[in-house]
């Protein structure tokens, strides 16, 4: 009856990859003759070999057997997914709400209310679909990436970091500011797409655009991208370090340098008797060091202590 196992084995192996294929099936048989000789000392009839295939399941659940379980967004960073999707999902609505109520109170329009709220509710919904599916394909590609970006640290009860160690990371602010900066950066890549500033978002009709030079935004974009990377590492990672800190401090004030170029200048360059665009710019870059400046130096004297090894708890 060695015809119904071929055929068996034939079915199991077309849910199997190739290149385990060979090596499952010929196990595989291996199990199923042991079984046949077990139980029946002569040759077994078809009806005997069909249940000892019955029992084994159908080819797809067999095959299945032997394959690790395969997850679009795995167990670890499901949880992070949701709070980062969650974060987002409340501040899509704000900010759309609020750019809309500012541009008809700058900018009166003949649009009935009744329109604009749909108006609204539909951009909301657009966004919302649009930051989902960025996040979803972030985290994917995280995924699928095979990188074990927590080291592989086994847990280890006494290296758990004291009540105020500084290398811990907050998770609801680290998950906020990841979901802060995908919205953050969609909205720069339509700012980017129409050429400049704008409060109406509708690739068809942007409204008024004050521009804004191409190369700094795309450079503002880059540095956002490279803080949401930062921070999905050290949301993974579940700790700060004083490199990542520091490398931190470094982006976010290049980042206040291209603020300048994509914000502050196109808007109120030459606008005031005062330099107000450089006040501003210069400000947020030296609060940017000094709120950061505090938690570096915590973090560089902790650099030698016994690391941290609760990177791989996920609750």
């Amino acid at each position: 009856m060695t015809e119904l196992i071929d055929r068996y084995l034939h079915q199991v192996g077309r849910y199997l990859p190739a290149q385990t294929r060979a090596d499952i099936t010929a196990e595989l048989r291996s199990q199923i003759q042991d079984q046949l000789d077990d139980r029946y000392p002569a040759e077994p009839t078809a009806e005997q070999v069909a249940a000892v295939l019955r029992e084994l399941g159908s080819p797809r659940q067999m095959a299945a057997s032997y394959r690790e379980p395969q997850y679009l967004i795995g167990p670890d960073l499901y949880p992070m997914l949701i709070e980062v999707l969650r974060y987002g999902w409340l501040i899509i609505p704000l900010i759309l709400v609020f750019l809309g109520l500012f541009g008809r109170m700058i900018a009166p329009t003949d649009t009935p209310l009744i329109n604009w709220l749909l108006e609204t509710l539909w951009a909301t919904v657009q966004a919302a679909l649009i930051f989902s599916g960025a996040v979803v394909l972030l985290f994917a590609l995280v995924q699928r990436s095979g990188l074990d970006l927590s080291g592989g640290a086994a847990f280890d009860p006494l290296t758990l970091p004291a009540v105020n160690d500084p290398r811990t990371v907050e998770r609801r602010d680290t998950a906020f500011s990841l979901a802060a900066g995908v919205v953050v950066m969609l909205v720069w890549l339509y700012f980017l797409r129409v050429g400049g500033l704008t409060l109406r978002f509708d690739l068809t009709n942007p409204g008024d655009v004050i521009p804004v030079p191409s190369v700094w935004m795309v450079l503002f974009i880059v540095v956002g991208v490279a803080l949401i990377g930062l921070h999905l590492l050290v949301l993974w990672r579940n700790q700060w370090s004083a490199w990542l800190w520091l490398i931190e401090t470094l982006i976010e004030a290049f980042g206040s340098i291209c603020l300048y170029f994509v914000f502050y200048q196109p808007l109120l360059g030459g606008r005031t008797p005062l330099p107000l665009s450089e006040i501003l710019a210069a400000g947020y870059a030296i609060g940017i060091l000094v709120n950061h400046s505090g938690r570096l130096i915590a973090l560089w004297k902790t650099r030698d202590d016994r690391p941290l090894t609760f990177v791989n708890d996920r609750r």
